[in-house]
């Protein structure tokens, strides 16, 4: 049984917090010669081997994405009586000091950037780490592995462990081997669950733990109209799901309601209606 749900206001506003263990940093972003930093260089190359497994191009550092990302975090040592948490990490005061913008939008194109649309990732911990966590959740991750995300920017803090990772999305690619998914293709060692802890929770109603979160996505600014995206396990068995919209970004996660079966093959099976074309895949993966 698949249930359907669409996520309001989801990506295009703000990415919610991700929560690490906080820890101090020692890092500037970029050396004097303006360089990223050994940490950044780790963190964009972890990105880069996810978006790889998935089929989609690499993405690369923006200097006006870095200037965003890095203000943002200034901001953030600067007001730490401000109560910042959850949602609230995304937004600023103007009567605050080191302001460099309301929202993330206004805070990239504050520091030069021009494209659109803007969304970030933002929370505590190492980078590296913080990809890594993402990367097991369900609106998290698709920024990180869009198919139309290729710039970014990336920051964290030298004392607090407070990090960004600011995202542009570029219309007008070449969408021939679309969608891509997550997990990918032939993927084995997935993990069977996840424990939803994330801020929004994209499956408030469901008890956990769930099962491991799947990512379909289209090109932004592609029209899909989804009619099927499932999962099927062994025998060609249904496994019930919630079907989570994303459609700013041309995207849906699939939740399975229960874990994974240990070593055991799924098929993921996707029909939709793409910019008035009909369109099917059907992906297979390996749980651990």
């Amino acid at each position: 049984m698949i249930h359907r749900r669409r996520a309001i206001a989801l990506l295009g506003v703000s990415l919610a917090s991700l929560r690490l263990p906080l820890r101090a940093l020692a890092e500037p972003q970029a050396d004097d010669a303006g360089e990223p930093s050994d940490r950044v260089v780790r963190a964009l190359a972890r990105i880069n081997s996810y978006r790889d497994a998935a089929g989609v191009s690499p993405a690369g550092l923006d200097p006006a994405l870095m200037r965003s990302a890095g203000g943002h975090v200034a901001y953030y040592e600067q007001n730490l009586d401000a109560g910042m948490a959850g949602l609230g990490l995304h937004q600023q005061a103007p009567e605050r000091p080191g302001f460099t913008g309301v929202t993330m939008g206004e805070r990239a194109s504050a520091a030069g950037y021009s494209g659109r649309p803007v969304t970030e990732l933002a929370g505590f911990g190492g980078l590296v780490a913080a990809v890594d966590w993402a990367m097991d959740t369900v609106n998290h991750r698709l920024p990180l592995i869009h198919p139309s995300a290729l710039v970014m920017g990336l920051a964290e803090s030298v004392t607090s462990g407070f990090n960004v990772i600011a995202v542009g999305l570029q219309r007008g690619l070449s969408y021939a081997q679309l969608p891509s998914f997550c997990p990918a293709d032939g993927a084995s060692n997935v993990p069977l669950h996840w424990d939803g802890g994330e801020t929004p929770d994209p499956a408030p109603d469901l008890p956990r733990p769930l099962g491991y979160p799947i990512t379909a996505c289209f090109g932004l600014g592609q029209k899909v109209e989804w009619q099927a995206l499932e999962l099927r396990g062994p025998d060609d068995q249904p496994v019930e799901a919630t079907v989570r919209e994303t459609p700013w970004m041309s995207a849906a996660a699939l939740i399975p309601h229960e874990p994974l079966v240990h070593s055991t093959s799924y098929v993921i099976k996707l029909s939709a209606r793409v910019d008035g074309a009909g369109s099917s895949r059907e992906t297979a993966f390996q749980t651990r």
